[in-house]
């Protein structure tokens, strides 16, 4: 194979309660990137479209290439790859430097005869977001990885996917104001108080019991975070504001998607979902912001090669 062509869908982060532990891909959004054999063992970056001239074109400082290299380092292939990324995830909040990592390093897995599994693929991934986010957090490499939600064990480094439920609809609110994930980590607390951390463990135990008995309701029922999200609210112009519209107009729950900006809702009704978003959107410009609004589900297959259209 002399050419690939990789799909990495956006994700989730925390989904309320599992604060760097829960992680969910979902549908619609998501990076690609095209991988092409060259004869030098290196990683060279070509083109990178979607990102308004930001992003890094040396593969080093771009966590596509970054996780490119690593993959390389592991194969050990006698040639290496140049990258075409296109960004296909808007503002903050939805994994987008992790999608491009786990494109990045699936790519050229896939093109030097996809040796190791996904599950080998996590540390290289995750390292290569951290370039960005700080430090090496797995819930949104783990779900773009391996698709659906996944539990992921920040300490032993390991991601267990958990599945999906077909009928959960997400609607994400994203607005006009980037978040970064290194800011949004500096302001949380160095102690959480007993109560709280109860009531978070509680939630996430049912996330993971809804996924496992593929109910929307209890789902949605359980993004309850009092741990994180109060402190991070302030950080996003509206927040309450747009949860209170999110949950008025029928959703089920609402919370910050990841480190933020990007707010995530969830109903199991398709006719709810779109005054769902209506709601957010206005919220939002309320308080000067745009936003996109994208209604969507859990996107249930992860990192793929692309032969058609998604």
């Amino acid at each position: 194979m002399d050419y690939v062509k990789v799909f990495a869908p956006a994700s989730v982060g925390n989904i309320g309660p599992g604060f760097d532990v829960l992680g969910m891909a979902i549908e619609r959004l998501g990076d690609v990137v095209e991988a092409r054999r060259i004869p030098r063992r290196t990683v060279r970056i070509s083109e990178v479209t979607g990102d308004d001239g930001r992003l890094p074109r040396r593969a080093a400082f771009n966590t596509a290439g970054i996780a490119a290299l690593a993959v390389l380092r592991l194969l050990k292939p006698s040639g290496g790859v140049e990258l075409k990324i296109h960004k296909g995830i808007p503002g903050s909040g939805l994994g987008s430097s992790a999608a491009s990592a786990v494109a990045g390093g699936f790519a050229v897995n896939q093109l030097y005869g996809a040796k190791l599994s996904r599950t080998d693929l996590v540390l290289p991934c995750a390292i290569a977001e951290s370039k960005v986010s700080g430090g090496v957090f797995l819930d949104n490499i783990g779900a773009s990885l391996m698709g659906g939600v996944v539990i992921t064990h920040p300490s032993a480094k390991t991601v267990l996917p958990l599945g999906y439920i077909p009928n959960v609809m997400i609607v994400v609110a994203t607005p006009d104001y980037r978040l970064l994930t290194k800011k949004a980590r500096k302001i949380l607390p160095k102690k959480i108080g007993l109560e709280q951390a109860v009531s978070n463990m509680s939630y996430a135990c049912t996330l993971v019991a809804a996924i496992s008995r593929r109910d929307a309701k209890m789902f949605g029922c359980a993004i309850q975070d009092g741990m994180i999200e109060p402190v991070r609210a302030g950080l996003i112009p509206g927040f309450g504001e747009v949860k209170k519209a999110a949950l008025r107009r029928g959703a089920l729950g609402c919370s910050i998607s990841g480190a933020g900006a990007s707010v995530f809702a969830v109903t199991d009704s398709p006719e709810l979902a779109p005054g769902i978003g209506e709601a957010m959107r206005k919220a939002f410009g309320r308080h000067g912001l745009d936003s996109i609004i994208t209604i969507t589900r859990m996107d249930r297959q992860g990192a793929r090669v692309m032969h058609d259209a998604l």
